[in-house]
């Protein structure tokens, strides 16, 4: 409201899932047939940009925002870094995996001694 009528729109856009970054590498979040591709991020991020000035104000998830573009479950292969494999949406639901799938967020300055507390639990 504050910015009514003045063509800035405000939203935030979240992945559902690990991307294929340096933060992804240098944290060591899984193994990577389990990420997606940023182009996934990269194409909602233009979509959200493209929509007109009345598109604000909303939470989205990238996936949940590609579906109601038109994306069908097919589409999202391309941004699969493993083709073969439906990564997980470890970020977006409470729901996925099984219960020996962990997701620790932690300090890149502690990422050893990290590791080393968290050797008992399964990798992604």
């Amino acid at each position: 409201e504050e910015f009514e009528g003045q063509n800035i729109t405000g939203n935030s856009l979240w992945p559902a899932t690990v991307i294929e970054s340096y933060a992804s590498i240098n944290f060591k979040l899984g193994d990577r047939s389990i990420w997606r591709k940023a182009e996934v991020i990269a194409d909602a991020t233009v979509g959200i940009i493209c929509e007109d000035g009345s598109f604000t104000g909303h939470m989205l998830i990238d996936d949940e925002y590609l579906r109601l573009t038109g994306l069908k479950d097919d589409d999202f292969v391309r941004y699969r870094c493993d083709p073969e494999v439906e990564p997980p949406r470890a970020l977006a639901s409470h729901d996925w995996g099984d219960e020996d799938q962990v997701i620790r967020r932690g300090s890149v300055a502690r990422l050893d001694q990290d590791m080393e507390k968290t050797k008992g639990f399964a990798k992604l």
